[in-house]
């Protein structure tokens, strides 16, 4: 005869040997008779799925174990779903644990009412500062469901509510982080019959280096639950949600992820109306910040990698798709332009066997007709590369002097990229000659926009930025790579020209002096000794004749040195001036 299940807890199991036990254990300790323990072992590796079964030895009345392979939490907790037979549904995390009399209290509040939903406030335990602090719900126990969507805390957490389980027979989680964004608030707006009972009851560990508190490519899933979340919320509440949403994609672009923010303008400018036209937001003036960010024009996540003469390998598509999930990849092919439509140089240089200048003129084409961000099979982009698509068009030195065309960046029909396009239609050295881009784009921006060929970052324009050789070639172990060249190196190791050495040698030594003069103007202002006046530097501006030699040595120099060097030393003394400032 089965038994009367009240509550059926589902809890998703992965890598947590340290913490299951106790999170079991407080399961276990419930005052609630009628329970049910769901245990999903998401393809753990470690003692996690042994631990479970011996807890299911145990108790076999109360808990039941499922093992899966590793399909992330919210696909956990969808099969605790289905094979749970309680009259409601609630959720734990195998790290956190649960007050005792938390689901007889939810329980019998929600058969008080019939309520669909039932919360109750959550217990923070920060551990690495060994602090905690309760995050409350509602400042009443008189819930304003309007003004708790609007207004209140923890609407995205799943593990604070307790769900009546007909509510999963048209809802599921997405196989995603932040699943509970994506899901939760959508959910309550559609069963507003919801109770609330302001007790801590559920206490959250949150701990350093886990997913949450980390910064990877897979927190790029946020946007998307943010965008899945404005798509589901109930038209009767869309305003509380759609001002909910605004405040944490707030926090969120200024302060906890801000290397997402451009794929957060995206997700703004989709839904410009549902914002512009928010009282709510409209009445913040906090998010004045916010709107703004609504007509700037983002660089679209777009990859365009031109390859005439291979597939690109799976690794380094492999590699691509996990840094950059939700990006398109736009392969350019022989084929993918009539050869009659593109200008006499390019024509010769395919007829000549030079296929690199042809994929470098599509390559443009293709960033004129839809914009996005160019890239080379030597190219290995990283996530931080996607702030710089805040610019009109980016580009980035190779050394000193030379630029780099494994990546660079524009807006649809950026007026550079046009410029550029256009040099190949008329008589020039770089057509002529068929110079690789990297000379052709070198000397425009000096032509047109004022480049000085230092190797340092320079803005151009106004929305054209020119990034150190560290940012868009070579990583130089300073934390500031956006893409690198894709060479076969040892962990720690990066492989760069002679000229590269030199620079960034120079640089550090530079900031190395800067450092020390900032200490020493320290030590003397403690010590009461005022500081000295700067010796004041005449301006100097380049005269037409350096100008002219600048372009010149273009003209004559379309190779890049084959000399490589090991930078481990210089690595090393990057780390120690680091550890200097500290």
């Amino acid at each position: 005869m089965n038994r009367f299940i009240a509550v059926s807890i589902i809890m998703p199991v992965y890598q947590v040997e340290l913490y299951v036990e106790r999170a079991i254990e407080s399961v276990l300790a419930q005052t609630l008779q009628e329970k049910e323990l769901i245990l999903v072992d998401d393809g753990s590796t470690d003692a996690s799925g042994q631990i479970c079964d011996r807890y299911a030895l145990a108790y076999p009345d109360i808990i039941q174990v499922i093992h899966q392979d590793n399909q992330g939490l919210g696909l956990a907790r969808n099969r605790g779903v289905a094979a749970a037979r309680g009259e409601y549904i609630a959720f734990i995390d195998s790290d956190d644990t649960v007050d005792e009399t938390m689901y007889r209290t939810l329980y019998e509040k929600a058969r008080e009412g019939d309520y669909d939903i039932v919360m109750c406030d959550v217990e923070i335990h920060y551990t690495q500062e060994n602090r905690s602090a309760i995050s409350a719900c509602y400042p009443s126990e008189a819930l304003d469901f309007s003004e708790y969507l609007k207004s209140g805390n923890n609407l995205t957490y799943s593990v604070n509510k307790l769900f009546k389980r007909s509510l999963w027979e048209r809802h599921r989680y997405e196989k995603m982080v932040f699943e509970d964004i994506a899901l939760i608030p959508a959910l309550l707006s559609q069963y507003p019959h919801t109770a609330y009972v302001p007790r801590a009851f559920y206490h959250y560990y949150r701990r350093p280096g886990t997913l949450s508190t980390s910064v990877t490519p897979a927190m790029g899933d946020i946007v998307q639950a943010y965008r899945l979340l404005l798509t589901r919320v109930s038209p009767a509440y869309q305003e509380e949600i759609t001002y909910q949403a605004a405040k944490q994609i707030n926090w969120n672009v200024h302060q906890a992820r801000p290397v997402f923010k451009a794929d957060f303008m995206v997700l703004l400018q989709e839904m410009k109306q549902r914002f512009l036209l928010n009282p709510f937001i409209a009445q913040d003036a906090s998010l004045k910040p916010l709107l703004a960010l609504i007509d700037q024009p983002v660089i679209p996540e777009r990859f365009v990698l031109a390859d005439f003469n291979e597939i690109a390998p799976p690794a380094w598509l492999s590699a691509l798709q996990q840094e950059f999930p939700y990006a398109e990849l736009i392969t350019l092919t022989e084929d993918t332009y009539a050869e009659s439509t593109l200008p006499a140089c390019v024509r010769r240089a395919l007829c000549e066997g030079n296929l690199s200048f042809a994929e470098e003129y599509v390559t443009l084409l293709a960033l004129e007709e839809g914009g996005g961000i160019a890239l080379t099979l030597g190219a290995r982009p990283r996530l931080p590369l996607k702030q710089l698509r805040l610019s009109g068009a980016f580009f980035g030195f190779e050394d000193d002097e030379s630029l780099t065309t494994i990546c660079f960046g524009a807006l649809p029909h950026h007026y550079i990229v046009k410029g550029l396009l256009d040099t190949y239609q008329t008589e020039n050295i770089f057509n002529t000659a068929l110079l690789p881009l990297a000379d052709r784009l070198r000397d425009f921006l000096i032509v047109h926009c004022g480049l000085r060929p230092t190797g340092r970052a320079q803005t151009l324009s106004g929305d054209v930025r020119v990034y150190l050789p560290s940012v868009l070639a070579y990583d130089m172990g300073d934390g500031e790579n956006c893409c690198k060249h894709d060479t076969l190196t040892p962990e720690g190791y990066q492989l760069v020209s002679d000229r590269v050495l030199a620079f960034w040698s120079a640089r550090l030594m530079e900031n190395w002096n800067l450092y020390k003069k900032a200490l020493q103007d320290t030590r003397k202002a403690a010590a009461g000794v005022p500081p000295e006046e700067p010796t004041p530097r005449a301006a100097v501006s380049p005269s037409p004749a350096v100008l002219d030699e600048a372009i010149r040595d273009v003209v004559n120099r379309y190779e890049s040195s084959t000399c490589w060097k090991i930078t481990r030393p210089l690595r090393a003394l990057a780390r120690l001036f680091g550890k200097q400032k500290e």
